[in-house]
């Protein structure tokens, strides 16, 4: 007797009039590795799209962020739970990700990934805490946590090599930082 594993959501592009400068579905797929399989479970689409394909209703239908709440078409992604018959969906707003960065820069890996791992894994994050592991704390707190957790495992597989150079770096980020810091107290005073 084998165990069925629970099926992958399926990965839908529905782009209008925009090309994405790097290729999302396969990136979503390759970040899905990482997730373990029960967890993906109740998720049936990512849906990768841009402002201009969403009706003018759902880009002036307002959602919870953080701070405030904001309009869908301002945002870089959105979790839709499963709700009166339609299944729960992940919905990526490729465009609003490329404004944060610019064009050029997302066709570097490693800078791509960082982002994009971070903001899906945040809405799988809502849907994990949603249907499996729902905690008494602020949805966007847990949100984070599920990110932060699966961005790294997904990090450190993709980015293995990178490792032994993360400590050296960090060390000397903060030193330049300390510096920095110094250096602006001194002119302060001057």
């Amino acid at each position: 007797m084998s165990e069925e594993t629970p099926p992958k959501p399926q990965i839908i592009e529905a782009f209008h009039g925009y090309n994405p400068p790097f290729d999302a579905a396969k990136i979503v797929r390759r970040m899905l590795r990482v997730v373990p399989p029960q967890f993906l479970h109740g998720l049936n689409s990512i849906v990768l799209t841009n402002v201009a394909a969403l009706s003018r209703q759902e880009r002036e239908r307002r959602t919870r962020g953080r701070d405030r709440r904001v309009t869908l078409g301002e945002a870089r992604g959105y979790y839709s739970h499963a709700w009166k018959g339609e299944p729960a969906r992940i919905t990526i707003l490729v465009d609003n990700f490329e404004k944060r960065f610019g064009r050029s820069w997302l066709r570097v890996g490693i800078v791509r990934d960082l982002d994009f791992s971070e903001l899906l894994f945040h809405e799988l994050g809502h849907h994990i805490h949603r249907l499996h592991r729902p905690e008494y704390e602020g949805r966007e707190n847990v949100a984070d946590k599920w990110s932060k957790r699966l961005s790294t495992r997904y990090l450190r597989s993709r980015y293995w090599y990178l490792i032994p150079l993360i400590v050296p770096l960090s060390l000397l980020f903060d030193l330049g930082k300390g510096i920095a810091g110094k250096y602006r107290s001194i002119r302060a005073k001057t």
